[in-house]
């Protein structure tokens, strides 16, 4: 009996959902997400590029549903990718449709095979951790594959209603993440091929309806003129929008030096072939195969795909590249469903059912661990450490944007847990808007330092609308701004900062406190710490960067704070902190550790290293007593 596409595509949905509900966060992830949780609940706007149609959707069902709004949003990212499985198997049944015409041996089984290679995509490694919490690539998940649909829709039937539906979702999705472009070189090259002469005169009558589709935009504008609690990049001016949608911050990370792309390079060349468990690889280039046979236009286009999600993630000079590799994952599933139906028409349909069984079944099993986050509470329970100990009205200058500043942001202006403790990121006072947003926030402290915020604020606008660039003066300003910041507010309040504080006070001395320093004028009294109890507890999911860096702070913040105690005399106390940091120990195999992008490698060979010392120091002290 033949399975119906529509019933086929519900049961990927339904195959789908109840595992990522399963395994996905159920607070604040690492990175963007706090940030992205709070912009949605406060119809804010988030960092370049904006992301309006995520925040609209987002920002309503989070209050529309009477959860807690992090669930509600890691929920909401869970059924956005289920979603996104639906609609691939659709995509895969009209790859099929073209590879296997009505009354080949294969094509009973068409839509069974389209189903089995939406679930082992599904259930790849990138694909499935985009369910795992709230962030822009789970409705990215379900938007690719839409696209790429309704673009071999078009054509198909290049006359029809279709291609207009094609332009509006392309639209759509820039305004969801501007990765929509890594399609553009696939779909134009395929494009000009389908219709030669007669490309332009197909695609320009396109325009409008593509620009219907960015329609979303307009949002950032309007509802920056609003003064919304949490504004970034100031859109409501012309250039300060345009940088923004343009993505013009990421600038300074994009095809770094030939060492960095190397590097990215080789994490991408692992990563990718383990997305299908390696042996996903081989049934993928029969599909190459097939696709030159039948469809040399099909293989061109996932080709292409996965030639630009290569090059675009191995070119990004950051550690959390994972999800840029959604395109070529894309494109290595078209190939994987074509050799699929290559199996089932060499062989017979039973065989291409049982190798799209066992594909699916490694990939879950081999998966599953690595994309469990429902145990994983480290960025929830790191951000109640680093502020819940901070005394009232405390001003904390925090550069750990990854750990903990971004989840902060979700818990203060969400949850209201500690609005009092005012945050400042010191990698944002490199530019103007920020400064501003200072100002809008803490009139009073930032009114004490107008000279120093004014003089920077100037120099920064200078060099942000393209007059020279005066390293000097900016550095010096910006040291001025920051120097000024922390005497003004340790007239009145508690001054903390954290290890990636870029400059070191003058006449000041950095207390170890929890998992923070607090600034103290040089030759002052003991300070002891507050009885605060750590609250995390380490994830173990997986061992990556992110892991072993928590475990690393929380380890050198406990033997820092072991080394403050011994100086002032407190030897017993100073044992007992010592000993506390074990506790934090990942118990780092480094045989098992794979393959990491850019300085991840380093990061976790020396928190490795940090506790290999740490246990040594700890058993030479048991042997002493």
């Amino acid at each position: 009996m033949n399975l119906d596409r529509r019933t086929a595509a519900w049961a990927a949905f339904a195959a789908t959902l109840p595992i990522y509900l399963l395994t996905m966060n159920r607070t604040i992830g690492f990175i963007d997400r706090g940030e992205l949780a709070a912009v949605a609940w406060t119809f804010g706007v988030p960092h370049s590029t904006g992301y309006p149609t995520l925040m609209l959707l987002a920002g309503a069902v989070a209050h529309l549903v009477p959860l807690r709004p992090v669930l509600t949003l890691n929920i909401l990212a869970a059924v956005l990718v289920a979603a996104g499985a639906a609609v691939l198997v659709l995509l895969f049944d009209h790859i099929l449709r073209k590879l296997d015409p009505e009354g080949s041996p294969a094509s009973g089984n068409r839509t069974r095979l389209a189903l089995g290679a939406a679930l082992i995509t599904a259930f790849s490694l990138t694909w499935w951790q985009q369910a795992n919490g709230f962030e822009v690539y789970a409705l990215h998940a379900l938007l690719m594959p839409l696209v790429t649909l309704l673009f071999l829709r078009w054509l198909d039937e290049p006359t029809s209603r279709t291609g207009r539906w094609f332009a509006l979702a392309t639209g759509l999705s820039f305004t969801n993440h501007g990765t929509t472009v890594l399609l553009a070189p696939a779909m134009l090259t395929v494009a000009a091929l389908r219709f030669g002469r007669d490309f332009w005169r197909r695609v320009l009558p396109l325009a409008p309806w593509f620009a219907l589709g960015l329609l979303p935009y307009v949002y950032l504008p309007i509802r920056s003129a609003m003064n919304p609690a949490l504004d970034w990049g100031h859109t409501r001016t012309l250039r300060g929008f345009l940088h923004h949608v343009s993505g013009a911050d990421y600038k300074g990370w994009m095809f770094p030096g030939v060492g960095d792309y190397l590097t990215q390079l080789r994490y991408v060349l692992w990563r990718l072939p383990w997305e299908l468990s390696w042996v996903g690889v081989v049934v993928a280039a029969l599909g190459a195969a097939a696709f030159a046979k039948r469809a040399p236009l099909l293989g061109v286009l996932a080709g292409l795909f996965i030639v630009a999600g290569i090059g675009f993630a191995a070119g990004y000079r950051i550690m959390d590249i994972e999800s840029y590799l959604l395109t070529a994952l894309l494109g290595l599933s078209l190939l994987l469903v074509a050799g699929l139906a290559r199996l089932g028409e060499r062989l017979n349909g039973r065989v291409a059912l049982a190798a799209a069984g066992l594909l699916l079944a490694l990939n879950v099993t081999l998966h599953f661990r690595e994309c469990d986050e429902s145990g994983n509470t480290m960025s929830e329970q790191m951000t109640y450490d680093q502020i819940g100990p901070l005394p009232p009205n405390a001003v904390f200058v925090s550069a750990l944007w990854d750990f903990g500043q971004s989840a902060s942001l979700y818990y203060q202006n969400v949850e209201h847990y500690r609005p009092d403790v005012v945050i400042v990121n010191p990698d944002l006072v490199r530019v103007s808007w920020y400064l501003d947003d200072l100002a809008a926030r803490e009139p009073e402290l930032i009114g004490r330092i107008e000279r120093e915020r004014a003089t920077l604020h100037r120099l920064l606008r200078d060099c942000e609308t393209g007059k020279p660039y005066v390293g000097r003066e900016v550095e010096a300003a910006y040291r001025a701004f920051l120097a000024a910041l922390v005497t003004a507010s340790m007239r009145d309040r508690p001054v903390f900062v954290t290890a990636g504080f870029p400059w070191q006070p003058p006449h000041l001395r950095r207390v170890p406190y929890h998992l923070t320093y607090w600034l103290q004028p040089d030759g002052g009294t003991y300070v002891p710490e507050s009885d605060w109890q750590f609250r995390c507890r380490l994830w173990k999911g997986r061992m990556d960067a992110y892991t072993a860096m928590v475990a690393w702070l929380y380890g050198e913040s406990r033997l820092n704070r072991a080394q403050y105690e011994a100086a002032h005399g407190h030897d017993e106390e100073a044992q007992r902190t010592l000993a506390s940091a074990a506790r934090f120990d990942p118990a780092i195999q480094l045989d098992r550790v794979g393959t990491l992008p850019l300085a991840g490698q380093g990061i976790v060979v020396e928190c490795a290293k940090f506790y290999a010392r740490l246990n040594a120091t700890l058993t030479a002290s048991q042997h002493t007593e």
